[in-house]
């Protein structure tokens, strides 16, 4: 059997570890129990962690002091008709009393005394007789219920007559089993039975116990009276003394129950996905960043036509369309940006992602990642909107083939308009049947016809190239905007959304994998 007390260090600092992430996570009394049973097994092994204190429960009848005292080798309780015969624990200490009143101390034990190795009983072992568990008196009990929380090993004397009491098993014997290693049930009056009485009441006890979890407890039977069954007790006893693994033992499974009961709102370590990806999209949504884009590309077609449209269209279209653009003459006004961000698109972003990621975990921890998502959520709309509002999505950068375009199609429209002018002079000479003045052709073609006929078709053909390549600027002018809007969502859905969503998603993995530590169990 491996030794308990060789993995006992890293096991409280994983409980440790477990109640520093679990306050203000899990539910207080559960964490509250965790603290109690680290501060206790930190207590104890402070105090004297050789020394091994047993504890003898029972209720009145059964015998128990006087099984004490048969241990002991000498009457150092009252054993009496008058119930409840012990009012106050009682100890007997073997060997050096100086680390067995440490734990004494620290247990409240106040009715000592001393007894040496030659008694039969092991240099180091602390014997307790405790009150009976089923007094009358309130106080009795809850001193019973305190030290079984704290001794090392429990040993409870059973009456033959009442080994199956309904409240010695709810209330105490299953509640241990995960203390099994260190629980030895007695049941003592055995000279009371016959042969076959007391193999059946062992045949059934035995069964009972291990129904309940305790199928690793020790089960002896014993005989205050006539001393039957003493001699193995004691050398029970004693064997905890001489391996040193009691303490630990008892430790051991105070952790393994409260890692245990932590586990439930714990689970395993699932490792949730949080979709960063899906989030950015809707918070984008949400943000309107493709109506921002859309204003983006508008502004970049104004822009583009307005400086590569010829001189002459320039001007008329600026004549026809005073107003065309108030929102560039005028400037965007002051958080134009920030009313087109809706908070509850956000919200319902940021919620679906938390509800998403937690539905496989236990409770509380959807609760957990939704409130901590409806925290982030109301923070997380206003972020977007300041870091979306440094966007200047009017901000178009000039380009060269603008003034290009602007250049040739102005010389084409002058081309047009002087075989205009020159068409119609010849006309008006003709009219006016004046001598014909001498045109120049272009073979057998007259110029002012070629300036016409040519100077249109070359400028429509230039126009469509022109729209063609300001369409084509607009669409990728607009799929920058989008890059940079996405950009600064992303940036912002990271530092106020993600990660302390992360960090809540990483907590449950860190606190599943401590439990599995606390509980002796490789992470």
């Amino acid at each position: 059997m491996a030794d308990p007390g060789r993995g006992l260090p890293a096991r409280l600092q994983a409980l440790e570890e477990v109640v520093a992430l679990a306050d203000g996570r899990l539910d207080d009394a559960l964490v509250n129990r965790a603290r109690a049973v680290l501060s206790k097994a930190r207590e104890r092994l402070e105090r004297g962690p050789d020394t091994v204190v047993a504890a003898l429960g029972g209720g009145t009848g059964s015998g128990k002091s006087s099984l004490f005292n048969a241990l002991a080798g000498e009457p150092l309780v009252r054993v009496g008709p008058v119930r409840p015969t012990t009012a106050h624990a009682a100890s007997v200490a073997v060997g050096d009393p100086e680390p067995a009143n440490a734990v004494l101390d620290w247990l409240g034990v106040r009715h000592r005394h001393l007894a040496a190795p030659s008694t039969g009983l092991a240099d180091g072992l602390v014997l307790v007789d405790l009150p009976d568990h089923d007094s009358v008196q309130v106080e009795h009990r809850a001193e019973v219920d305190r030290f079984v929380e704290r001794v090392d090993v429990l040993v409870w004397v059973l009456d033959p007559l009442k080994y199956a009491q309904r409240a010695l098993h709810e209330g105490y014997l299953k509640l241990l089993a995960a203390h099994a290693r260190v629980v030895v049930v007695v049941l003592n009056h055995i000279d009371m039975l016959s042969r076959d009485d007391r193999a059946a009441v062992l045949h059934d006890l035995r069964g009972l116990l291990d129904a309940e979890g305790l199928g690793k407890a020790r089960l002896l039977s014993t005989s205050a009276r006539t001393g039957e069954g003493v001699d193995q007790l004691r050398a029970v006893l004693n064997d905890h003394v001489e391996r040193r693994r009691a303490v630990a033992q008892r430790i051991a499974g105070d952790l393994g129950n409260v890692a245990g009961a932590l586990a439930t709102q714990v689970g395993a370590a699932t490792h949730p996905e949080l979709d960063a990806e899906d989030l950015v999209a809707r918070v984008a949504v949400a943000a309107g960043v493709e109506p921002l884009a859309e204003t983006g590309r508008q502004t970049y077609l104004d822009d583009a036509n307005d400086a590569s449209r010829p001189w002459l269209s320039a001007r008329l279209g600026k004549r026809l369309r005073p107003l065309r653009r108030p929102l560039r003459r005028l400037g965007r006004p002051s958080g134009a940006v920030r009313q087109e961000v809706s908070p509850i698109g956000v919200r319902h972003a940021v919620l679906t992602l938390a509800d998403r990621a937690a539905a496989d975990l236990p409770h509380p921890w959807p609760t957990r990642l939704h409130q901590a998502a409806a925290q982030v959520a109301d923070s997380l709309a206003d972020g977007v909107a300041a870091d979306l509002d440094r966007v200047d999505v009017h901000d178009v950068r000039r380009r060269r083939w603008w003034r290009a375009f602007a250049l040739v199609g102005t010389l084409l429209e002058t081309a047009v308009l002087l075989g205009v002018v020159w068409l119609t002079m010849l006309a008006v000479v003709g009219w006016l049947q004046l001598p014909e003045p001498p045109t120049p052709q272009l073979r057998g073609v007259a110029w002012p016809t070629v300036l016409l006929v040519g100077g249109a078709v070359v400028y429509g053909l230039v126009a469509l190239a022109r729209r063609r390549l300001v369409a084509a600027g607009a669409r990728r002018h607009r799929a920058r905007i989008v890059d940079g809007l996405t950009q600064a969502v992303r940036a912002t859905v990271e530092t106020k959304a993600l990660e302390p969503l992360r960090r809540e998603v990483g907590a449950h993995a860190d606190l599943a994998a401590a439990l599995r530590s606390a509980a002796g169990r490789r992470r």
